[in-house]
């Protein structure tokens, strides 16, 4: 079953646009192979993302997001 998640979270530091890169190459390399498609928007520290998939893998991504270090005030929204 697909399904889309959206949340939004804080940087817990300054983001540069060197790490929002690696970021992205790091998401380009994985997700596919796991079926996760999405967006990631980013204004100042506030980070918004959709992420559609399988069920099991889109949560499997969510709670590693959830456990990141880099952020902060992880809030599910939809």
């Amino acid at each position: 079953m697909l399904v889309r998640l959206l949340y939004a979270s804080r940087a817990a530091a300054p983001t540069a646009a060197t790490d929002l890169g690696a970021i992205l190459r790091q998401s380009k390399a994985n997700n596919p192979q796991h079926g996760i498609t999405g967006v990631l928007c980013c204004s100042d520290s506030v980070f918004l993302q959709v992420l559609e998939g399988g069920r099991s893998a889109v949560n499997r991504l969510y709670n590693r997001i959830a456990a990141d270090p880099r952020h902060k005030d992880v809030e599910l929204l939809s």
